[in-house]
């Protein structure tokens, strides 16, 4: 099997309902898909099993090595992470650490023999080639098969002895300690100079910034129920104020110090939720203005997932509301744009996993180099635009005549005399410096960009496209143009959200079983759902009906979830989801995805959507379910919480508790209108708004506080209103937009 990082044999396995065999002219290795074809023929043959890099495959001694010894597998880990994950951990237990690509050799009852990541295709520097260490393989299986076998079965043993030691569920008190921890070592390893948190390589953390905002606003929360005024509190209600802030009173005797204590921290507290703010604000323009792999977010990965554009997506959106600066909405349309642009199915709506970051520089070009399509230089620059103005655009973007790439950044010297365009000085240091006003500038800037955007389509080959759809990145990005739609207005994304949701219902779910499918290319995969396929197209379905007020997507959340129950939730008393179903069984482990990376993980994500859904539709299971999945993951929230980031904002969200918004009248409604969006118009992590009508089947006839207000509205037909309720106590209905702006600001 090759778990490789990249998609590019995607499209070489495109029937992953008919597993065949694989031959390819500048590819002489015999490859199987992952599943029952190759599993037999490993069986029937007594063969094992062997998993690679595509370096060495192109090798003829290689290739007749591996197809006269082994059955070889390659599976996409995007497909498959059931499999890749399973696989690494092994890796990394046995080897130290893992990576891509990924090699490893199984017996044909699927058991580890040996893994690791990259191999040279010949021995090298005293280390054993490619072709050394199958031939070696090779022999040892000839030789003792019982003996390895007996091996892989001790270390899947040991592999499943340790993963149930590290899932304990616990009684202690869940609390905000966890939390501070996690702050704490953001604000540690924050880089103050560029953005982001600890050294290079730097990618972006969306993960760490959904923490970082959320943090802020509990904390802020928090500050404004302690009272300023201490003179008619006793000490043992000062005290009571100190605890929701975590405060430790050791050695505090007097009132006055009790006071002391307390306005100190205070203090650091709203000093903290203002820093967490900057760190994110700071980080999303550098990264905007930059790349996001090195030291400086200069020189990128050219790659383009679409679980980044989803997240960054979020993160953006949300900085708008929270900062107002026009400049985050701008980064959030741009993204959309690019997406719709470029990773979008516009026939059927579906979103495709990503863009390659290598390309050809121009038609006829011998090889693909990363960023060509990309990066430009000098004398093209000036070519392309001409002479007038083009020193403002290269000031501006920083463009050198021999590049403005460091070499310790381009391993593999492609990138030698080429500029990767960066924000290297504002609009306003340009302004001053060439004379202009910023109306000028960005006139200009805007001219040239779209002039070299012109060039590029026409002149250069475009990058591959991985045209997978996924159903776990397709759910991120709903929420993300969901939120993006909240926060800008802007109804196309909607659209967006709306075609992409109605794509996978159709075709990526399987109405009878009432099953998800994890991926469509040229027609549905056979592989099911897994965890992450779950948990983000619910995420997304919420967010897109907090957005539209449709219940039929509130509907279809509350049957996904009530199916990832079934399948992935450990009835065993631990709690938490697991990956894959029970009962597969080409996975020899259940593993639980626990830490929060490139992607959230599916349990992180699941926390939240059980609480949301439990105010939604006031299921308590939901509830019990969330507050089990915070507990099984215990050890990691009081030890290493900042692996865990999604997972503390989802624990503070369980420990503050949320907000019920009902907005009650027709929604079209110009006041109504008004509620919504200025509900919309405030960064409120905790809210769940709804609309209430006799004719929400599921509210209504579920959620007692929606029933109870609409019995009070055919009673006495009142003004179209919102109620808003803390853990289900309701105030009073609120009429007019500017009470509701009060309300929202206290």
């Amino acid at each position: 099997m090759a778990a490789d990082g990249s998609s590019k044999y995607s499209n070489r396995l495109k029937d992953e309902k008919s597993p065949y065999l694989l031959q390819h002219a500048d590819n002489p290795v015999d490859w199987y898909p992952w599943g029952e074809e190759a599993f037999e023929k490993a069986k029937r043959d007594n063969m094992p099993i062997f998993l690679s890099a595509h370096e060495s495959f192109e090798n003829e001694k290689i290739a007749k090595t591996m197809n006269e010894n082994f059955v070889n597998i390659k599976v996409d880990r995007e497909v498959h992470p059931d499999v890749d994950q399973m696989y690494m951990t092994f890796v990394q237990a046995t080897a130290g650490s893992g990576g891509w690509p990924m090699s490893v050799f199984l017996t044909p009852e699927l058991y580890p023999i040996f893994g690791g990541t990259y191999f040279p295709p010949e021995d090298k520097d005293e280390r054993p080639g490619f072709h050394s260490l199958l031939r070696r393989i090779a022999q040892l299986w000839r030789e003792q098969p019982s003996a390895l076998r007996r091996s892989g079965e001790n270390v899947i043993s040991q592999l499943r002895d340790s993963i149930s030691t590290m899932e304990s569920g616990s009684t202690s008190s869940l609390n905000m300690q966890a939390a501070h921890k996690c702050y704490e070592y953001f604000a540690q390893t924050f880089d103050t100079v560029e953005g982001g948190f600890g050294g290079a390589p730097k990618f972006p953390t969306p993960v760490q910034f959904h923490f970082l905002l959320r943090y802020a606003y509990y904390v802020q929360q928090s500050l404004t129920r302690v009272q300023t005024s201490y003179d008619d509190m006793t000490v043992s209600e000062i005290r009571n104020r100190g605890e929701q802030l975590g405060v430790d009173f050791k050695g505090c005797i007097e009132k006055s110090e009790f006071v002391d204590k307390l306005e100190s921290i205070v203090q650091k507290k709203r000093e903290d939720a203002n820093k967490a703010i900057d760190m994110v604000k700071f980080t999303l323009k550098k990264i905007a203005r930059g790349g996001i792999h090195d030291r400086y977010w200069h020189v990128p990965h050219f790659e383009k997932m679409l679980y980044d554009q989803a997240q960054l997506l979020m993160s953006y959106s949300d900085a708008y509301l929270i900062t107002k600066e026009d400049y985050f909405a701008d980064i959030a349309r741009d993204i959309v744009k690019y997406v719709e642009r470029d990773l979008r199915d516009a026939e059927n709506g579906g979103f495709y996993s990503a863009e390659d970051a290598d390309s050809y520089s121009h038609d006829g070009a011998p090889h693909k180099l990363e960023g060509a399509f990309a990066v430009w230089e000098e004398s093209e620059i000036y070519n392309i635009l001409g002479r007038e103005h083009a020193q403002v655009f290269r000031y501006y973007f920083g463009v050198e005549p021999s590049g403005n790439v460091d070499p310790a950044s381009d391993i593999q010297g492609e990138l030698t005399d080429k500029n990767v365009l960066i924000e290297k000085h504002t609009v306003e240091e340009t302004a001053e410096n060439f004379n202009l006003t910023p109306e000028e500038v960005n006139k200009i800037l805007s001219i040239y960009k779209e002039k070299l955007f012109k060039y590029r389509v026409e002149n250069r080959p475009k990058p591959h496209r991985d045209d997978k759809v996924l159903t776990a990145w397709n759910g991120l990005m709903i929420s993300g143009l969901s939120r993006a739609y909240d926060a800008i207005r802007d109804k196309r994304y909607l659209d967006l959200a709306e075609s992409a949701v109605a794509f996978l219902q159709e075709n990526m779910y399987d109405k009878e079983r009432k099953v998800l499918l994890r991926s469509y290319r040229e027609g549905p995969g056979s592989v099911n759902g897994f965890a992450d396929d779950y948990s983000f197209l619910i995420q997304g379905l919420l967010d897109l009906y907090e957005s539209t007020f449709n219940e039929d997507y509130l509907s279809w959340a509350v049957e996904l979830q009530d199916k990832q129950d079934e399948l992935f939730y450990d009835n065993e008393g631990k709690g938490g989801y697991f990956n894959v179903p029970s009962g597969e069984k080409n996975v020899l482990l259940r593993m639980k995805n626990e830490h929060d990376g490139a992607e959230p993980s599916p349990n992180s994500v699941t926390v939240s959507n059980l609480i949301r859904l439990a105010n939604l539709v006031m299921n308590s299971d939901y509830n019990e379910k969330a507050e089990n999945t915070l507990r099984s993951f215990t050890k990691l929230l009081e030890k290493y919480p900042y692996s865990i980031p999604t997972m503390v904002a989802a624990l503070m969200m369980n420990l503050k508790g949320t907000k019920q918004m009902v907005l009650v009248g027709p929604l079209q409604d110009a006041s109504i209108k008004q509620f919504d969006q200025k509900v919309k118009s405030h960064f409120i992590p905790n809210r769940v708004i709804m609309h209430a009508t006799p004719e929400s089947e599921l509210l209504s006839t579920r959620n007692d506080v929606v029933g109870s207000i609409l019995q009070s509205a055919a009673k006495n037909e009142p003004a179209p209103a919102i109620h808003i309720c803390e853990n289900f106590t309701c105030g009073m209905p609120i009429t007019s937009v500017d009470g509701l702006a009060k309300k929202l600001e206290q």
